[in-house]
């Protein structure tokens, strides 16, 4: 089968009215508890982000997947990108998104150099916290995090809510979840992997409408150790 992606940035050729009805469905079916058309237009078309990419999957002519970015500037000269991706289930855990994500991060950060630029992501799948955590240097929370690390992150989600590990404030209430089975929920709570294990220890509440902020830095030792840490992979064929 035929597969192929389409990338689009509000600024240059933005969603068509065929594209924007593919990704309300493909929201619709991969999220528990959402109005697919409110929220693609808080995450799509939120004037809050100067900037909004987005890569489509495609599978012959059907949307099987979208990973979206969205940019906004804060008074404190930072820049927060945000995501949003959803997958057929048949399509989760292949990492379709990271290099989307990583390539649109150096580009961000080598023409915003005086800023400071982080990526936040509220998410509700422990596979996805896996997919990022294997690929980046640095991720937060993690499990080895040091007491100034945890003071950096908090100050960065100081509307974050308490997880039962170590009362680190990490979580957001979103009323939304991944449309797992009870099988698959199941299978990822008792899951041996180090990052989906830990996740689930942070948010056990997952399948339930609680999201896991993410935090991964975005400067020069972030983008120097991960593209190391990525090229390793790709010789090992990983």
């Amino acid at each position: 089968m035929k597969h192929y992606q389409i990338d689009k940035v509000n600024t240059k050729n933005w969603l068509n009215e065929q594209e924007t009805s593919q990704i309300t469905s493909l929201i619709a079916s991969s999220f528990k508890g959402v109005d697919s058309q409110a929220y693609f237009q808080h995450y799509f078309n939120n004037p809050v982000f100067y900037q909004r990419c987005v890569r489509l999957f495609y599978q012959q002519d059907q949307l099987v997947g979208y990973c979206l970015l969205t940019f906004r500037k804060n008074t404190d000269n930072s820049i927060v990108m945000g995501a949003s991706a959803a997958f057929l289930g048949s399509y989760r855990g292949n990492n379709n998104t990271f290099a989307f994500s990583f390539l649109w991060a150096l580009k961000t950060w080598l023409s915003h150099i005086n800023h400071n630029l982080y990526y936040l992501d509220t998410m509700l799948s422990p596979a996805m916290y896996r997919a990022m955590g294997k690929k980046v240097a640095f991720i937060y929370p993690n499990p080895a995090m040091t007491e100034n690390e945890i003071q950096l992150y908090q100050a960065l989600v100081p509307d974050a809510e308490p997880s039962q590990w170590q009362n680190l404030a990490c979580l957001k209430t979103v009323g939304r979840s991944t449309n797992y089975s009870d099988d698959e929920v199941q299978s990822l709570k008792a899951s041996s992997k180090a990052e989906i294990a830990f996740y689930c220890q942070l948010n056990p509440n997952f399948s339930q409408g609680s999201a896991l902020l993410v935090l991964i830095p975005v400067n020069l030792k972030q983008i120097v150790c991960t593209g190391w840490k990525w090229l390793k992979s790709l010789v090992r064929g990983n």
